[in-house]
């Protein structure tokens, strides 16, 4: 059995106490196979981390912010059997783990809680109720025997088996604290859905498995005990919503029935509590029962209002996990291609009824537009497909045939950090596929944590793997731009699958148009398998804007007013190509923009953007395809909308900061812009009704404000690592 633990942090303030944690997982009498510390959208930790937890593999929340997301991350990058949780201001005792595992010898065992104690750094507070230690993440009184099954373990110190996020999902996003705000019952609402899909199995509780579990004077206070005794309610009412009240309350209906009042009784025949003491926690047990009782009532009022939203969801990387939604109600869009030119008489798809079908409309090879249609009975007919037909009737492709000793030699290079190695593998099997006569790959290894798996790559003779350790995909893309020996570099993603024409596409587009310095591909869905992958397209429409040729510059851009600001119509990083010479010329891309940077994105725009602002030319190749496999999960999808727009600022504010020559460019296209921001992008879609998410908009602009804050951040961290750049890359590279 191999054993994952999984530490989560979000601040600097802990560090004694981060450090005694990480300690104790490597003093244990069963030895963890790995240690993996989560940092929660904390650049500074996650780079002190780094530096001084030498075993540990420490990684990035790339989910939603919070407790939840940063777990579900960490279960993400794991490879244990069996995952432990521990606190990050908590410790465990030598036989922790060994204790806390036990208990899966059992095959009907899939989960463990430990016994958590309280470390009180201020001494213990003679009012504080033992039956209410819940309230500083400890065992209580009230708990069951040792071994005796529980509803759910306490987060502070739990295990299990992987196979719950394979058969349910991760933790939910819409529950779990997020810093110092103290919500919680994310692991409840986990373990009751588990339990649903299969009751046989159970958790149990395991009291000589110790941890202990720091309680600081800040968490001593009535102030303290009533706000999180209300939070909990708040919790218990959204678990309620999602799981029903019978599941929901059925612990707390026998803790309050019976526990509770036993304590009030015990305290009333001790006579060594002083009579403030024994008022204080009499109080403390009927104020604190009644306020839950409040926060309940009142978090019922709100999720009725406004239904909480399950939004724990496949986890990418952990295989086989499935979408855990209690509505039936979602069915995979499939993706069928329709050649015009030779249109069969039926076309079978799934037989489910209304089932949603996007045809991919194709001309000789070439998809040159998209239709939505509804299948009722599992085919498309000849007759049902004459409007299409004519539709796209007129449509050109722009694929050029060049003889193979007229194609330029192209260099691809692949930055990837192999979070998802199963992905990695899935597009370097797609490059056998590639009809080119002369190219190299160059996969550049941009892992902090040089341990994480990559899996082989020698089975293809033109595939090589380089490492860059300096941070963020225009890091590692500069290092594939110095290594590569070709004239062309195309660049893409391990999270696409090319079209074996792709570079065919690139090098005849090259060839027939010597005045273009880069040139971007069309990017479609691999797959829309779930409700995310549908509202990407959706919202963003996509990779890609057109299915048709453009070839711009400054003197020659009709229907772009906003050019050459609005790059994403030409290219997106995940299918884009270059002069190499350009590139080198230019400094390569800027290392304080992207992805794995604090600014997030914006690197392959502000290229475009300044190559086309020398007076060069740039073009859109839609011939040029890759499919690309969308963010799964809401709340990857939510957080790339974040994302997006604190890329787009940071990168319109590094353009200011380094060429203020653009602040008159730009203000004369300021209110074309502002405009293009408050109108919607579904026309862009192809879908009929969209379903992305109201929250959406918000998080794009909640980026979009951060962006420029998000780009200082990310300047200072990179010009700290300036002699270090410079040893590695030379003065030419922008940072």
């Amino acid at each position: 059995m191999k054993l994952s633990v999984i530490i989560c942090a979000y601040t600097l303030d802990r560090w004694s106490m981060l450090s005694e944690a990480v300690e104790s997982c490597f003093s244990q009498t069963l030895a963890p196979d790995e240690v993996i510390l989560v940092t929660d959208y904390n650049e500074e930790l996650y780079e002190r981390a780094t530096s001084e937890f030498s075993k540990v593999r420490v990684v990035a929340n790339v989910m939603t912010k919070g407790l939840s997301g940063a777990r579900n991350s960490g279960v993400m990058v794991s490879s244990g059997d069996v995952v432990a949780f521990l606190d990050d201001d908590a410790h465990g005792d030598h036989q922790w783990l060994e204790k806390l595992t036990e208990p899966f010898s059992d095959p009907l065992v899939v989960g463990t809680g430990g016994w958590i104690l309280p470390q009180w750094e201020a001494g213990e507070p003679r009012w504080f109720p033992r039956t209410f230690l819940w309230v500083v993440g400890c065992s209580y009184e009230g708990l069951p025997a040792h071994g005796a099954s529980i509803r759910n373990p306490i987060g502070a110190s739990m295990a299990m088996r992987r196979d719950i996020f394979t058969r349910v999902g991760g933790f939910s996003a819409g529950l779990g604290r997020i810093g110092t705000t103290p919500l919680g019952c994310e692991e409840t609402e986990l373990c009751i859905r588990y339990g649903e899909l299969r009751p046989e199995e159970s958790f149990v509780l395991v009291r000589d498995s110790i941890v202990h579990h720091r309680v600081p004077p800040s968490r001593c206070t009535w102030r303290y005990f009533f706000r999180r005794c209300w939070a909990e309610g708040l919790s218990k009412a959204a678990v309620a919503s999602l799981v029903g009240q019978d599941a929901g309350l059925s612990a707390e209906r026998r803790h309050v029935a019976l526990a509770i009042p036993r304590e009030i009784i015990d305290s009333v025949r001790d006579l060594t509590l002083q009579p403030l003491a024994l008022f204080g926690r009499v109080f403390c047990l009927l104020g604190g029962s009644l306020t839950a009782a409040a926060g309940y009532l009142r978090g019922t009022r709100a999720v009725r209002k406004n239904p909480v939203s399950l939004k724990s969801a496949e986890l990418p990387g952990v295989s086989e996990s499935i979408v855990p939604s209690r509505s039936n109600t979602w069915r995979p869009i499939t993706i069928v291609q329709l050649d015009i030119d030779a249109v069969p008489d039926e076309i079978t798809v799934p037989e489910d009824a209304n089932a949603r079908i996007w045809l991919e409309i194709l001309r000789r090879g070439q998809v040159v537009g998209r239709q939505e249609f509804v299948s009722q009975n599992g085919r498309i007919l000849r007759s049902e497909l004459e409007d299409i037909v004519e539709q796209f009737a007129a449509s050109a492709t722009s694929f050029i045939e060049v003889s193979d000793e007229d194609l330029p030699s192209i260099s691809i290079v692949v930055p990837t950090i192999c979070r998802f190695p199963e992905e990695l593998q899935r597009f370097v099997g797609s490059l056998a596929s590639l009809d080119y006569p002369n190219f190299e790959v160059v996969i550049v290894d941009n892992r902090v944590t040089p341990e994480w798996n990559m899996p082989p790559m020698d089975m293809f003779e033109n595939v090589k793997v380089v490492a860059e350790r300096i941070p963020g995909i225009s890091a590692a893309r500069n290092r594939g731009i110095r290594v590569a020996t070709h004239d062309i570099v195309a660049f893409t993603d391990d999270d696409v699958v090319v079209d074996a024409r792709w570079l065919r596409a690139i090098g005849g587009r090259f060839y027939n148009n010597p005045e273009i310095s880069a040139l971007g591909g069309l990017v479609l869905p691999a797959h829309l398998t779930t409700p995310a992958q549908l509202w990407f397209e959706e919202y963003f429409g996509g990779f890609s804007q057109s299915f048709d040729l453009h070839i711009v510059n400054e003197d020659h851009h009709p229907d772009d007013p906003l050019f050459p600001y609005a790059a994403g119509r030409y290219a997106a990083g995940c299918n884009m190509a270059f002069r190499r010479s350009v590139l080198l010329d230019m400094g390569g891309f800027r290392l304080t923009l992207g992805t794995g940077t604090p600014a997030f994105g914006g690197e392959d725009l502000e290229s475009f953007v300044t190559i086309a602002s020398r007076g060069a030319t740039i073009a859109f190749e839609p011939a040029a395809l890759v499919r690309h496999s969308h963010r799964p999960t809401e709340e990857l999808f939510l957080a790339q909308a974040r994302g997006y727009g604190a890329g787009l600022t940071a990168m319109y504010t590094s353009l200011v900061l380094h060429h203020p020559s653009h602040v008159l460019r730009m203000a004369r296209h300021a209110w074309q812009g502002v405009r293009g921001l408050g109108s919607t992008r579904t026309q862009r879609s192809i879908s009929r009704e969209p379903s992305f998410p109201s929250e959406t908009k918000r998080m794009e602009r909640r980026g979009i404000v951060y962006g420029p804050a998000a780009y200082a951040r990310s300047w200072m961290m990179f010009n700290r690592k300036k002699k270090q750049i410079f040893e590695e890359f030379g003065d030419w590279v922008r940072i």
